[in-house]
């Protein structure tokens, strides 16, 4: 056990340079919460090139962990309604900048967004 533990504590760091602990945020079209179908999920790509998945939940609310500080685009991304066809992709115009010391963020979908059925 001290051995897993060990190794997760030693383990390579995700970002270089300064980073957030834990935020929350939304994604909203309009203004307005975007409710979601259960599965998608933020494909978060950093300037650096990092990505990470953040599973959003049904009412469009999101928390995530440790995050690198800079600027993100952001991909939604989810299985086609009904689990029949292309999976769902959607690019957030003005994606996301994380910034030092804030910890709550809205994502602002846009115009061209609609909500998959």
């Amino acid at each position: 056990m001290s051995l897993g533990l060990f190794a997760v504590g030693c383990g390579p760091k995700l970002f270089e340079g300064p980073t957030v602990d834990k935020f929350t945020g939304r994604v909203v079209k309009d203004g307005k919460p975007v409710a979601w179908p259960q599965g998608l999920t933020l494909e978060l790509t950093h300037e650096k090139g990092r990505k990470l998945g953040i599973p959003v939940q049904p009412d469009g609310s999101f928390t995530i962990g440790t995050m690198g500080i800079g600027k993100y685009t952001v991909m939604v991304k989810g299985s086609a309604p009904g689990g029949k066809g292309a999976p769902y992709m959607y690019t957030a115009p003005g994606g996301l900048t994380i910034e030092e010391g804030k910890t709550d963020y809205t994502i602002e979908l846009g115009k061209d967004f609609k909500t998959p059925q």
